[in-house]
């Protein structure tokens, strides 16, 4: 079960810059731990953090070789958005279509793992890791 940062769920439309770095900081502190519940090492993933520009809000990404989980956040939503996807290759960024998570959907035990179960099946990884 995880935890969803009240930040996550407040209207976006009127956010500044301190709401964008306690965004940042909280999605990275979750896709570490969705790393560590995935078991993947080190240099199978990677976490990067875009911050936001005009127009656009932050993007906080787990990347790996098979697949991208995503929070993000633009000013026209009313919540982050949490996101995966399947790609081809660490320089492949189009994949397959957005998947989306309910953020109501990680704070339930099931919920986190049905996700996770979700990510081990489009990253193709094996049972023996769990």
């Amino acid at each position: 079960m995880f935890k969803v940062p009240k930040v996550f769920f407040v209207d976006r439309r009127s956010a500044g810059v301190a709401s964008d770095a306690a965004i940042t900081h909280h999605a990275t502190q979750m896709l570490r731990r969705v790393a560590r519940d995935l078991r993947l090492r080190a240099s199978e993933h990677e976490i990067v953090a875009e911050p936001a520009r005009r127009g656009r809000g932050c993007r906080v990404l787990l990347r790996t070789p098979a697949v991208m989980l995503e929070v993000a956040d633009t000013p026209t939503r009313q919540k982050v958005a949490v996101s995966f996807r399947t790609r081809r290759g660490r320089s492949d960024m189009s994949g397959g279509g957005d998947n989306t998570v309910a953020l109501e959907q990680l704070s339930s035990r099931e919920g986190y793992d049905a996700m996770l179960t979700g990510l081990r099946l489009a990253a193709g990884l094996d049972g023996e890791r769990r």
